[in-house]
């Protein structure tokens, strides 16, 4: 089965950078610095966690359906 490229872990990762610098300045003035990296860590977790999970249902589908075309031959 086939990895996940590099091209994925760098988009994850520009939408990660891009969402943590909307995300800090924004709520650093309600909840202050420490408040705010939590939630900016928790934003940016929860998009790596997304994607991990669509990747593994993905994944599992193209699997599924390779086999079932390989058992039609």
């Amino acid at each position: 089965m086939a990895k996940s490229g590099v091209g994925f872990r760098i988009w994850t990762a520009a939408l990660s950078v891009f969402v943590a610098l909307l995300l800090f300045p924004n709520i650093v003035r309600q909840h202050g610095v420490g408040k705010s990296l939590v939630i900016t860590v928790l934003a940016v977790g929860a998009i790596w966690i997304m994607y991990f999970v669509i990747g593994r249902v993905i994944d599992r589908v193209v699997a599924e359906e390779l086999k079932r075309k390989s058992r039609e031959k």
